[in-house]
């Protein structure tokens, strides 16, 4: 039965109630079997873009299950499946959160409008223009860039006011850490998208993509090493087309080795921030990557060189003006050196913003995300 309802629906029902569904509604929502009162699977908990949950009000393990949905996925549009809903019960629950509630037994035709009108408030798909898009380019190894970008992604999903729906695509294929930082595990990778070739979609798109904690959403490298000249430069480009048809923003995480597809990509991109450290050794590299991005007519309007750690003036270490000098190329911003802070919010899975939005370096971020939004979307 066609219904239109979007890619990325997922219900979640014990079996008796779950298994008409399967054929009602076929391939168009995911249906997960599952008793009331257990723990939810990190699949719902970080794929959906509405979930639909049974719920048994007599079990303190069900009703938990709705307040932890609230708590990881606060925006995500949740409605609740009860079989007995009294007005003082769903009263509660839509203070809690939840969008709607759905009666059991479920009617699939009564089910499809719930679906329907809850999904409304999820990113359009079909706009006439891309979304912007920006690079994080590491001078090399160890700079922070991976730390940066998701941090960053983080940030922007508040574009001066404006909600934005964020998406990071990992392209480091190699040693891509974007999902391992955010505790995040990856069923469809980026390599799954390159190969989907025909197939390859809106909805695909947005069912590859796992929504962090902190409202972004992550499309992962694979768990295993790709080799990187394997990567077609016309499928990249086609999904890179796609993301931003999307979302409203799109972040990529560049690998620091250069090959064809990853120049395609940072020539597609609005804005590149090449990320260096005030090493000697992270200079050098920058050096050598702007000079490539002059052979390859990457616009130097589009470059833009952000120093990260900084802090005071240690041993074999050079000043930000030095680091301007040297590249003859101005520095669009710094990022302070955090005090250990942020090491020990990396080893939780989260992000230090989550824990002190005081700190310098969040700051630091915040500041960064809002020169890219006025330069991409305006202020």
């Amino acid at each position: 039965m066609d219904r239109n309802l979007p890619s990325g629906i997922y219900i979640v029902a014990q079996e008796r109630h779950a298994s008409a569904l399967e054929t009602q509604f076929g391939s168009e929502v995911h249906v997960v079997t599952l008793d009331a009162g257990a723990a939810l699977p990190d699949e719902v908990m970080s794929r959906p873009i509405v979930l639909v949950l049974e719920v048994d009000p007599t079990s303190q393990a069900s009703l938990a299950r709705v307040a932890a949905v609230r708590e990881k996925r606060p925006g995500l549009p949740l409605i609740v499946a009860l079989e007995q809903a009294d007005l003082a019960l769903t009263r509660t629950l839509i203070r809690q959160g939840v969008t709607d509630v759905a009666t059991l037994p479920f009617d699939a035709e009564e089910l499809t409008a719930q679906l329907l009108d809850a999904s409304a408030s999820v990113a359009p798909t079909g706009k006439t223009s891309l979304a912007p898009m920006v690079s994080m380019v590491r001078a090399a190894g160890g700079v922070g860039a991976t730390t940066l970008i998701t941090h960053l992604a983080a940030s922007l999903t508040d574009c001066r006011g404006e909600h934005m729906d964020v998406c990071v695509i990992d392209l480091d294929l190699q040693f891509g850490q974007v999902s391992n930082y955010l505790g995040l595990t990856p069923i469809t990778t980026v390599l799954d998208l390159l190969e989907a070739s025909e197939r390859l979609d809106t909805d695909l798109v947005r069912d590859a993509a796992l929504a962090a904690p902190q409202g972004f959403w992550v499309i992962g490298a694979p768990s295993v090493i790709a080799p990187l000249e394997d990567v077609d430069v016309d499928r990249l480009l086609k999904m890179l087309t796609i993301a931003r048809q999307t979302f409203d923003f799109v972040l990529l995480d560049l690998p620091a080795n250069w090959t064809n597809w990853t120049l395609s990509a940072a020539l597609a991109c609005n804005e590149n921030l090449l990320v260096t450290d005030q090493s000697i050794t992270g200079l050098r590299q920058t050096k050598r990557v702007v000079e490539l991005f002059d052979v390859m007519n990457v616009s130097r309007e589009n470059v833009r060189i952000v120093v990260n750690r900084v802090g005071k003036k240690l041993f074999q270490s050079i000043s930000v003006a030095e680091v301007a000098e040297t590249l003859n190329r101005q520095v669009f911003a710094t990022v302070s050196r955090d005090r250990g802070d942020l090491q020990m919010a990396q080893d939780q899975g989260v992000l230090l913003s989550d824990n002190n939005r005081k700190a310098a370096f969040v700051k630091d971020v915040d500041r960064l995300a809002d020169e890219i939004c006025d330069r991409t979307i305006g202020g």
